[in-house]
């Protein structure tokens, strides 16, 4: 629990104070008077005045706001003296000059300043991508030959062939997907081939001869065999089903329940379908074979594909498949980095239309617990996993706020453009009006949220 709050609080304040930068420097370069930058709402817990600029922790850690001198059209020299701080510390006079106020600038600057904090979350976003690529380098997994089959009294049968063993070599060459085993097959005929595959971590030899099939008049094996990727295991999440019986990355997955797991596929799907159901595991580590009695606990998962996104209740046990790293370059890594947030953001902004349409299932929604839950989760699977979710929720927090309603940065975004445009501000009851319907949308919004946050978190 206590790893959860830390990692959340860390989440939040990352992604807000990114935000809330971005409004203050764009403010700062337009010459704007910032009286206040604060991290967190209301009663502030830590505060410290350096220059003009009073920077503050706030109590209510779900946001932070920057306060502009000026920022209100009506603004009079008391709420000046208020916005300072005067009213809080003993007689400081601030003279801040009208130019100085967020209220002088022209239509255009204060468009800047209030799109720079969601454009900041966005750009947060892809440099932890980019970052995270050339740090980390490119995860790879390569596919193997997997045996489905050897057909009754087949040479491979005879051979000794058994179901999931993992093909490696033919002939001593790597058994590629690229390799043609009927082309080999052909050119050996009558002779003996050597295949060297990997069975529960062990590596065998195995000498088959190919033979003579009447019916198609061709030599075969009656071997059949399909590309997957084989059940090793790569990140362990701390405190899983899984860690705490003491699978580690690298361990090799060979039965459960005396069943053999021939790939990763299999893998999951046996625990995908045995949820809350106990499982007796054996697998390879190190060399060393151990084994485990392990109960799946409740994770959502996707299902299927298609127009319409479903979530749905499996079994899990906190593992992942195997993986090796590969380093490249720092340009490459921008490619690659780039590539995969643009992936994301067209996956967000696709789940947002089909959440809109109702496409999207309410358990696929989350609000304050359900990203404190999963801010948890991806710090026990380790800080990249972390850093990628920080990712994902400051473009989730961007794209919210560029949403065209008051009072979100979106709304004041469309009342400057309209300043612009027309060449005069909006009315100010049209902005109250505006402002206090935009609310009623807001609170009808955080309610939904936080019922179907509970709802998910507690059915």
């Amino acid at each position: 629990m206590l790893l959860t709050i830390v990692a959340f609080l860390f989440v939040l304040s990352v992604v807000v104070f990114i935000h809330e930068f971005g409004h203050f420097i764009v403010a700062k370069l337009n010459n704007v008077y910032v009286v206040t930058f604060s991290i967190g709402f209301g009663p502030k817990l830590l505060k410290k005045r350096w220059g003009e600029t009073e920077y503050a922790i706030s109590v209510i850690p779900f946001g932070g706001y920057c306060k502009f001198a000026g920022e209100n059209d009506e603004a009079d020299d008391n709420e000046e003296k208020e916005y300072s701080g005067e009213s809080n510390e003993a007689e400081i006079e601030y003279d801040i000059p009208e130019e100085r106020t967020f209220r002088a600038k022209s239509p255009f600057q204060k468009m800047q300043i209030v799109v720079a904090g969601p454009l900041m979350n966005a750009l947060l976003g892809l440099l932890i991508y980019i970052g995270s690529v050339w740090a980390q380098g490119v995860f790879i997994n390569n596919p193997v030959w997997i045996v489905e089959e050897a057909a009754e009294n087949s040479p491979a049968a005879i051979a000794g062939f058994e179901r999931g063993d993992r093909i490696l070599e033919v002939e001593g060459e790597d058994f590629s997907a690229d390799t043609d085993l009927s082309y080999l097959v052909k050119n050996n005929k009558d002779k003996k081939m050597v295949f060297e595959v990997l069975r529960s971590g062990d590596t065998l030899s195995v000498d088959v001869t190919p033979g003579f099939d009447g019916e198609t008049g061709e030599y075969r094996l009656g071997l059949s065999y399909y590309l997957g990727f084989p059940p090793k295991i790569g990140d362990v999440k701390r405190d899983s089903p899984a860690w705490e019986a003491g699978i580690r990355r690298g361990a090799y997955i060979q039965t459960i329940n005396d069943t053999l797991v021939i790939s990763y596929t299999d893998l999951v799907d046996k625990i995908h379908n045995s949820l809350g159901r106990k499982l007796e595991f054996v697998w390879r580590q190190n060399d060393v074979k151990q084994s485990a009695v392990i109960t799946p606990v409740s994770i959502d998962i996707p299902k299927g594909g298609g127009e319409k996104v479903e979530v749905i209740e499996a079994g899990g046990i906190g593992i992942g498949q195997y993986y090796e790293v590969r380093e490249i370059s720092f340009f490459n890594a921008i490619v690659r980095g780039s590539g995969a947030y643009g992936r994301m953001t067209v996956a967000v902004l696709g789940f947002l239309k089909k959440f809109v349409t109702g496409n999207a299932s309410m358990k696929a929604l989350g609000g304050p617990i359900r990203i404190g839950q999963m801010a948890g989760d991806m710090a026990r699977w380790g800080f990249g996993r972390l850093a990628l979710f920080i990712a994902f929720f400051s473009l989730n927090l961007a794209i919210f706020n560029l949403l065209p309603i008051l009072p979100f940065d979106g709304g004041h975004f469309v009342l400057y453009l309209v300043e612009l445009v027309s060449g005069r501000p909006v009315n100010p009851k049209v902005k109250n009006v505006m402002m206090q319907t935009g609310f009623v949308i807001l609170i009808i919004l955080m309610v939904f949220i936080t019922a179907m946050d509970l709802f998910n978190v507690f059915s």
